[in-house]
């Protein structure tokens, strides 16, 4: 029998790589034996509605996009109570999620591993009544990913984000808050938090030194303290840069769940997305919730299953 594949691609995503690729990848899935439904998204959330209304007439999901449109293809899945399996065909400008996993970047490679690739229950994040990937974060640095201008995304690659950062720095605020986690609670005054279940966040591997599983159940978290002078400031870049995240205004840690509470309003980026402004944001870490395709070479790395193999 033939499976059923619901495919949803962004045509701006990236370069708009995809329209030139669009029948090569076509024909690969008819090739492998799928029966492919098309939709191509035209505006926030048409993936989420799309899924919520048909996804459970399908065996897969396939999406092709950045992480903005994986985030809605996985909050659409998170929704339906009997869940498709997923696949991602890479198409922005970084793919945090997608480098995790292996999945290739060339975009006919990544749609012939749904056929050949390993399914892998991969932890979810939810922040409060929305699911994230890979991230939710705030401070310093998070607003530049939605900030970004998207044309200077397709012509500059990573350099983009780097280069709204710079216009930033001198506007970073500190935010007294309160944070609740399985090993306790910290109160201090903030300018970044990362809330991760991945390995690479904005394309740089800051924690690939800490053997990160992607279904332990467990995010990580990297939070910066108020830095007073540019010694700390340089202080927390080295340790950064050579991701050894122990420097004296920096804390680490893992946690089934994070809980913040601020005294005030904090801007949040959800999966390089805005994800809106709030005081107080619970985010649980949903226990391999999500089942999607990835290179079987990547299970040694993100699987704590294959590990104990």
């Amino acid at each position: 029998m033939s499976k059923k594949m619901l495919f949803i691609y962004n045509p701006m995503a990236g370069k708009e790589q995809i329209k030139n690729k669009l029948s090569e990848i076509i024909q690969i899935f008819c090739k492998e034996g799928f029966e492919v439904t098309i939709f191509a998204t035209r505006g926030r959330e048409d993936a989420t509605k799309i899924i919520e209304k048909k996804g459970e007439r399908y065996d897969y999901i396939v999406c092709s996009g950045g992480d903005g449109t994986m985030n809605e293809v996985a909050t659409g899945i998170m929704k339906l109570e009997k869940r498709p399996i997923c696949g991602y065909i890479p198409a922005g400008t970084v793919n945090d999620f997608a480098s995790s996993l292996k999945i290739p970047r060339v975009m006919k490679n990544a749609a012939s591993l749904i056929a050949d690739g390993d399914v892998f229950n991969c932890d979810m994040g939810k922040f409060n009544d929305r699911y994230f990937t890979y991230v939710a974060g705030f401070g310093a640095f998070t607003e530049v990913s939605y900030q970004t201008p998207q044309e200077w995304k397709n012509a500059l690659g990573k350099a983009a984000y780097f280069i709204e950062a710079l216009k930033h720095i001198a506007d970073i605020k500190p935010h007294h808050m309160k944070i609740e986690y399985d090993g306790g609670v910290i109160e201090d005054e903030f300018i970044l938090g990362l809330i991760s279940n991945s390995v690479s966040v904005a394309g740089y591997k800051y924690y690939e030194k800490k053997n990160i599983k992607m279904d332990d159940g467990l995010f990580e978290a990297l939070l910066i303290k108020s830095l007073k002078n540019p010694i700390e400031l340089q202080q927390v870049l080295n340790a950064l840069l050579s991701k050894q995240l122990d420097a004296e205004n920096m804390c680490y840690l893992s946690s089934s769940f994070i809980h913040i509470i601020s005294d005030d309003d904090i801007q949040w980026t959800i999966d390089g997305e805005d994800g809106g402004c709030c005081k107080d944001a619970y985010m649980q870490n949903m226990k391999e919730a999500l089942s999607i395709i990835c290179d079987r070479r990547a299970l040694a790395k993100v699987s704590s299953k294959r590990a104990i193999e």
